[in-house]
């Protein structure tokens, strides 16, 4: 007796996000702008620029997030719902963690995103 085969479900996008707080700079995987709606020839969104592509209802979880991440040194996790063309929200898990400098100072922040 033989079992039909079974496909995987699609992979979910996932997408690598680093915004080097020494340098300035910010990047981003091609993956990054599907997942969050944002036009590539806008280039990535800096760290104060993130919460305007969410819902706002979901904005002050992005800001514990961050300061946890930012202010405390500490890894972040959590969904939030990217505001979507047509006022829909689609949501994304944000997981993180901030590197440290010699000096014990977050010197930038590292994040996965992937669509839910």
């Amino acid at each position: 007796m033989s079992l039909p085969l079974r496909t995987a479900p699609p992979a979910k996008a996932t997408a690598a996000m680093e915004w080097d707080l020494v340098q300035d700079t910010v990047s981003w995987t091609a993956e990054a702008y599907p997942i969050l709606a944002r036009d590539p020839g806008l280039g990535p969104l800096t760290l104060d620029q993130l919460p305007g592509q969410l819902v706002p209802q979901d904005r002050p979880a992005l800001s514990r997030m961050m300061t946890e991440a930012l202010v405390h040194g500490r890894p972040l996790d959590g969904v939030v719902r990217i505001h979507q063309p047509g006022g829909t929200g689609a949501a994304v898990h944000c997981s993180g963690r901030p590197v440290l400098g010699p000096d014990g100072q977050v010197v930038s922040l590292r994040m996965l995103i992937r669509a839910c």
